[in-house]
């Protein structure tokens, strides 16, 4: 269905009336009946989510999974070794 949605968002005279849209439900309305007419049988429910999908991929954002697989930060290995040992002369030494 995103790549349906994604040539259907290809069509100069629906982004303009998508960006005319109320609100959001009027424009997953639009999609739909710009969908049927190609032959898409798309839901209100399978819209809504192909565009909370694209707008976290053009906003930069992470999703949740992606959230997930980074929390934590730095893996142990990759953080700085700090030694007090005078002389020490090891490569994690300031």
């Amino acid at each position: 269905m995103l790549q349906n949605i994604k040539d259907l968002l290809q069509n100069a005279q629906l982004q303009q009336q998508l960006q005319a849209a109320a609100n959001q439900a009027e424009a997953i309305k639009l999609l739909i009946l710009a969908g049927a007419e190609k032959g898409y049988n798309f839901t209100v429910e399978g819209v809504s989510q192909v565009l909370a999908e694209l707008m976290v991929v053009e906003s930069g954002e992470l999703s949740e999974q992606e959230l997930l697989s980074v929390s934590g930060g730095m893996m142990a290995d990759s953080a700085p070794k700090l030694c007090h040992t005078e002389g020490c002369g090891g490569t994690h030494c300031p």
